[in-house]
């Protein structure tokens, strides 16, 4: 009897789907470009990566110092191969370390050359944020232009829609105007990111410190104790370390303040021992 022939197998059909293929062949294209981009990165660039992911923790351990020298070998070593936005960025980080350091000279020359390398990259909000940085340099240590390079910062900050850096323009340019041109653009600074702790903390600074000049006490010890926690949630350590201060003062002025202004004392040298100010 004869055994019946074992029947062919039907070959699987791929199912009829006109996207499987593009897909699959931009999928298989993505992955091929992420692994030459991560090929693409040179030794200089991993190191300045790392110096600077360094420099972020001394910050975080309040050793402004140390973090000052990390981010300037980030930026040197970023910018010798051509990586200019990384060098702009660690420049920019540099010259806010040298501010909480004390040193606002060695901040102006960071924050000199965050801005070209800014331009360099056609980063017109890095180059905002650096000019911002230098006027603030200038303004610490009472020395060169400080309107020009805001008014500068703020023109660039709207050009990239950067609301945030457009607002600190507007506080800082505030800070060097007649009072009533000052609250105008402390307003106006309030109106376009007010709700940031970025700008919430200076904007209330500069006005408490306008409210004192103008002999309005009680509304500068109250403004001064508002500048306190958003000037913490943004980590700004020497303008945290004035409204304390001021704050403190303030309350040594008033005979029922004794508790208060102890407590804010001990709150400034606080920051001030990590701010190397002992």
């Amino acid at each position: 009897m004869r055994r019946p022939e074992p029947r062919a197998r039907k070959a699987r059909s791929v199912p009829a789907n006109p996207s499987w293929r593009p897909r699959g062949l931009a999928l298989a294209a993505a992955l091929v470009a992420a692994c030459a981009s991560r090929e693409k990165r040179s030794g200089a660039e991993e190191l300045a990566l790392k110096q600077r992911s360094a420099g972020e923790t001394a910050r975080r351990f309040d050793d402004p110092r140390t973090a000052a020298a990390l981010y300037e070998r980030s930026s040197r070593n970023a910018a010798a191969v051509d990586r200019p936005r990384l060098a702009a960025d660690a420049a920019c980080r540099e010259g806010i370390a040298e501010l909480a350091s004390g040193t606002p000279a060695k901040a102006e020359a960071s924050f000199a050359r965050a801005e070209l390398l800014a331009r360099d990259a056609g980063d017109r909000a890095l180059a905002a944020r650096a000019l911002l940085g230098l006027a603030r340099a200038r303004r610490m240590s009472g020395g060169g232009d400080v309107a020009g390079p805001l008014r500068e910062a703020r023109a660039l900050a709207r050009e990239a829609g950067d609301r945030t850096a457009e607002a600190l323009a507007e506080v800082g340019l505030g800070a060097v105007s007649p009072p009533a041109e000052a609250r105008e653009r402390y307003a106006a600074a309030e109106k376009l990111a007010g709700d940031a702790s970025e700008v919430l903390g200076p904007l209330r600074l500069n006005r408490a410190r306008l409210d004192e000049r103008e002999g309005r006490a009680a509304d500068a010890r109250a403004g001064y104790r508002a500048a306190i926690v958003p000037l913490s949630i943004s980590d700004d350590r020497p303008g945290l370390l004035g409204a304390l201060q001021a704050a403190a003062r303030l309350a040594d002025a008033d005979p029922a303040g004794a508790a208060e202004a102890a407590e804010l004392h001990r709150r400034a040298a606080l920051v001030a021992v990590g701010l190397g100010r002992e």
